[in-house]
C-alpha cells in the first residue's frame, strides 16, 4: 500500500479507525507503526474509609499477594 503525507504531515490509512493507537519506531528512513490494543477495563473497587477507626472497606477482595505487588512499586 502506498499513502501521500499531505501539508500538515497527515496520512490516511484506510484500515485504521479513529481513536486507534500506535507506537512509532523510527529505523532511519523506515517508520514502524504497531497498533496498540487496550487493556481489558477492570471494574474500579470503591473504597470507603472510616476515619474513626482508622480502618478502609471495599466491594472486592483484598490478598496478600496484591499488596505485595503494589508495594513492590514503591523505592
Amino acid at each position: 500500500m502506498t499513502v501521500i503525507a499531505d501539508s500538515k504531515k497527515r496520512v490516511v490509512l484506510p484500515p485504521i479507525q479513529p481513536g486507534d493507537r500506535f507506537d512509532v519506531q523510527v529505523e532511519g528512513e523506515i517508520l514502524v507503526l504497531t497498533k496498540l490494543v487496550p487493556a481489558k477495563e477492570r471494574p474500579r473497587a470503591k473504597v470507603r474509609f472510616d476515619k474513626e477507626n482508622g480502618v478502609a472497606e471495599t466491594n472486592q477482595p483484598i490478598s496478600l499477594a496484591a499488596i505485595k505487588e503494589v508495594l513492590s512499586e514503591f523505592p
